[in-house]
């Protein structure tokens, strides 16, 4: 009974002892830090300056007389003189009216290229598959419930049923294609002499690139008060209000080179007349746009800079007031996180035997399972990230894309094991 006593107890304290040798463990290994790491990648960065300003241009308004605007022209294209641009509708009737004319124009136009390439040699095997495929496209576009594309899809399948009765030797599909051709096209000129009734022709008065966006800045910002200008009545200028004329339908850009001109904060903006500086769209337009500098002009605490430029017009024409970012320089370098980056500050003797401090950037990487320093400069400082690139270019041992970098540094050294 005594010694039956005596095992249990010895069992009981082993197993005591390993329950306390496994929670010393656990806990050793949660007391443990764990290496957090991320990678580090390429990155370019355009860095400059910001700018406020209005575009400058050689424009002529169009005026006209009615209610409801249809453009021929697109937005942005060029005309010549005497070309016609838009239509004005007294009717808003009209508007559906020309939109059934386009409607049927291009069934004209399809009908007419099924009768002329009907007595053409066509493979009947192949022409059966395509009429198959305009049923199914046809009736998918029905089961969808999409009626966009439903009328040219109607359309083709009838010109490929006129072109298979061809193949097949119809002698009537010929004549009754040439008679719907007919019927369709006097068709259209009852359409356009309804049309006519209630609508006047806008024509371009001179070459130049249309654009029906009329702000009423037209005529009160010119090329020739640029050379006048100055930061105070450029930023006056920003603060107006004008209208567009009720009776502009549109307008004419007839000079290819326009202007940007630019109000910035600051005088030390490093910028340079005759440079070329590219300028960050973001606004009703995004995209860059390279221009020169022509003038450039420092006030107490602004600066007028004057770009020009001669492409990108037809993308620009309808901007006026807007908001650029002016780029004067692009950094290339290599991106981490603010936490990666360790400063180490050196003291050292000048000439005169003063002592100076020197910052060492430095950033540690796992190679293998051993933390490794790599010294690093510091382009650019942003507020979650630095723009970094290694001091040392062509070592062999530095700081790359892709490397796995760390970012806890507590007890971090060089040559350390960390996995």
């Amino acid at each position: 009974m005594k010694e039956s006593t005596v095992a249990t107890k010895v069992m009981i304290a082993i197993l005591c002892l390993g329950v306390a040798i496994y929670l010393a463990i656990y806990f050793a290994q949660g007391w443990k830090e764990d290496i957090v790491t991320t990678y580090a990648y390429s990155y370019s960065l355009d860095v400059g300056h910001e700018a406020r300003g209005i575009l400058v241009r050689t424009e002529t308004p169009l005026i006209g007389s009615g209610g409801y605007m249809d453009q021929i022209v697109d937005e942005g294209a060029k005309a010549a003189k005497g070309e016609a641009v838009a239509l004005l509708y007294s009717d808003p009737s009209a508007l559906t009216t020309r939109q059934s004319i386009r409607s049927l124009e291009a069934e004209i136009e399809q009908l007419q290229y099924a009768y002329s390439s009907g007595t053409q040699n066509t493979d009947a095997a192949r022409l059966d598959e395509q009429v198959i495929n305009s049923i199914v496209s046809l009736r998918s576009l029905a089961a969808k419930g999409d009626l966009t594309n439903l009328d040219d899809s109607a359309l083709n399948l009838r010109s490929m049923v006129f072109k298979r009765d061809y193949t097949y030797g119809n002698t009537d599909a010929a004549s009754q294609l040439s008679q719907l051709i007919t019927d369709k096209q006097a068709q259209l000129a009852e359409l356009n002499r309804s049309l006519n009734q209630v609508s006047t022709m806008v024509y371009a008065t001179a070459s130049g690139v249309w654009s029906a966006g009329v702000d009423g800045w037209e005529g009160v910002v010119t090329p020739a008060m640029l050379d006048e200008l100055t930061a105070s009545s450029l930023a006056a200028l920003l603060e107006e209000k004008h209208t567009p004329d009720d009776m502009a339908v549109g307008k004419l850009v007839t000079d290819s080179t326009w202007y940007f001109a630019a109000l910035l904060d600051g005088t030390d903006t490093g910028l340079q007349s005759d440079w070329t500086y590219t300028l960050n769209f973001s606004g009703d337009y995004y995209g860059s746009v390279d221009m020169t500098l022509e003038r450039i002009a420092l006030a107490d605490d602004q600066t007028l800079a004057i770009f020009s430029c001669r492409s990108h017009l037809s993308d620009t024409a309808m901007l006026r007031i807007q908001t650029v970012d002016v780029v004067t320089r692009e950094l290339e370098g290599i991106r981490i996180p603010r936490k990666a980056l360790r400063v180490e500050t050196e003291d050292v003797a000048n000439d005169d035997g003063t002592i100076s401090q020197v910052n060492h950037y430095k950033v540690f990487t796992v190679v293998r399972s051993q933390a490794e320093e790599q010294e690093v400069e510091v382009l650019y400082t942003d507020d979650t990230y630095y723009l970094v690139r290694p001091i040392d270019g062509a070592a062999a041992s530095r700081l790359r894309p892709g490397d796995e970098i760390i970012l806890n540094s507590s007890g971090i050294f060089d040559g350390k094991v960390v996995r």
